[in-house]
């Protein structure tokens, strides 16, 4: 569904972010006091009385778009992003500060504005009472716009009027259908510097996220939709989200910061895979291996992508690589590797065809027969070690969900089960039905008292055993005819008794 687009456009710091935030309904970038903190275009879909809109909030326009010398990174990189978009857009959100009145970048902005033909909308923002609106209209009637709509995003005024003047045009859209399915959602992690940026911009085909060399150039966690290729030939929606790379906690020195890890953090929660950047130029440091455990603690689906092989010696083998990688991070023994260079666009498809198959893997569910046959051959191979004389009995075995695996074992005493053979059971459930799948296998164990009667039924047929008619010798009752009657069942039980009791010897 292509959702007409809303490009939130102005000089730094003039509220373009907090204004975003309220009109979507929700935190998604990131708004602080200190100017420049957006740097990539951030989009979502917002909603006005039934007319859905692609909301696109951009980077502050700080220099004159004429000027050529003395111009900064960030700012010809901003610019370059701003200028993309406008190009997508059918209305342009132009946010002024009402408390600063018409600058000489206000009116730069405006006339380029006026060049591009798209419909604008003045939006003087930081209005935070009803009495300063009709004067901020008053004051930016001179830049020319037809529409001018006053907000002020802390108190919530005057943001119900910009949408329904944005979106006037509009039409409105049929809800989407119930049980439509969400699309995969891809997390793109790792420490800053990595090529995520880079990468996002390779798997997308176009240049989407400010590259740069210096460290913490991404500060938004940036959803952006993609297609990719599903494991049946047809196209897969999803959702790649572009992350801050994470540093050390001792190394945050400003609030920004903090904010970007925390949106970094919350992007591996909500995500379905996490593609984990490693920078092979050098060693996997302390740091990958944290990210890394805090992907394996949230048990999320993963794949190592190994950048920078561009950078690696002529001679470096793909086997040495991963070995290195393994024996630096033995806890991602489940994900996968890949190999690539983002910059280059080297071995790209490879990486999309891996997500294809962990995508397919996903879907997988074990039959409950098979998993019960194998943890008997596992058991007579490895049993489970006796901890002060008691022996741990494994009874029975389900999946309960998927992705990631979630297993359910059934025990006898669920206290005599140690981390350790826990841990041995996970790895070979992994090895047998996930090899290099992505996937981390979870098996939780319960004791047999929290089995209902079904679920025994269901453990005695995966053992092989029958299910014991009521009487007074459960095992006896096994032999009887389940044809018979009531009352030759009774008497067959009596005489397996009376055959099982032993005699009493007599002195003569």
């Amino acid at each position: 569904m292509n959702l007409p687009v809303v490009v939130i456009v102005g000089r730094p710091n003039v509220g373009k972010s907090a204004l975003f935030n309220r009109m979507v309904g929700k935190r998604v970038a990131i708004v602080h006091e200190q100017a420049g903190v957006t740097r990539d275009r951030v989009a979502a879909v917002a909603e006005y009385f039934g007319k859905h809109f692609l909301l696109v909030d951009t980077g502050g326009l700080g220099v004159f778009l004429d000027a050529k010398k003395g111009v900064e990174l960030f700012d010809a990189l901003i610019r370059e992003q701003v200028e993309a978009v406008l190009k997508e857009a059918e209305v342009v959100i132009f946010t002024v500060n009402s408390q600063d009145g018409i600058t000489a970048l206000d009116r730069e902005i405006a006339q380029f504005l006026r060049k591009t033909g798209r419909r604008v909308v003045l939006a003087p923002t930081k209005a935070d009472t009803p009495e300063s609106m009709p004067k901020a209209k008053n004051t930016f009637m001179s830049l020319g716009f037809e529409d001018i709509e006053p907000t002020s995003s802390v108190q919530g005024l005057g943001i119900s009027d910009l949408a329904m003047t944005v979106t006037k045009d509009f039409f409105p859209l049929p809800s989407p259908a119930e049980g439509s399915s969400e699309p995969l959602k891809l997390a793109v992690v790792g420490r800053p510097n990595a090529g995520k940026s880079s990468l996002v911009n390779a798997l997308l085909g176009h240049k989407r996220m400010i590259v740069s060399e210096i460290p913490g150039t991404t500060r938004d966690a940036v959803d952006i939709p993609l297609t990719l290729p599903g494991p049946d030939g047809n196209e897969v929606s999803a959702v790649i989200i572009d992350t801050a790379g994470l540093r050390p906690t001792h190394k945050i020195d400003n609030a920004v910061e903090t904010f970007s890890v925390m949106r970094s953090e919350n992007a591996i929660k909500r995500a379905d895979i996490v593609l984990l950047m490693i920078d092979t130029s050098s060693p996997p440091t302390q740091q990958d291996r944290r990210i890394a455990s805090l992907i394996g603690e949230i048990r999320k689906p993963c794949i190592m992508v190994a950048n920078k092989v561009d950078l690696l010696p002529p001679k470096t083998k793909q086997k040495a690589l991963e070995e290195s990688m393994r024996h630096a991070m033995p806890h991602m023994s489940y994900a996968p590797i890949v190999a690539v260079s983002a910059k280059f666009g080297k071995n790209i498809d490879g990486l999309r065809a891996r997500i294809a198959r962990l995508y397919e893997k996903m879907q997988t569910t074990i039959p409950t027969s098979i998993l019960n046959q194998f943890l008997r051959d596992l058991t007579l191979r490895t049993p489970p070690p006796a901890i002060k004389g008691r022996h741990l009995k494994l009874m029975y075995i389900t999946m309960i969900s998927t992705p990631p695996p979630r297993l359910v074992m059934f025990v006898n005493h669920e206290e005599l089960g140690s981390d350790t053979y826990i841990r041995f059971l996970e790895s070979k459930v992994q090895a047998a039905f996930f090899p290099e799948g992505g996937m981390p296998v979870q098996i939780e164990l319960r004791g047999r008292k929290g089995m209902d009667p079904e679920t025994r039924g269901r453990a005695r047929n995966a053992r092989g055993e029958a299910t014991p008619e009521p009487g007074r010798d459960a095992k006896a009752a096994k032999r009887v005819d389940p044809n018979a009657s009531p009352g030759q069942r009774l008497r067959a039980v009596s005489d397996e008794g009376r055959k099982k009791r032993p005699r009493r010897q007599f002195r003569r």
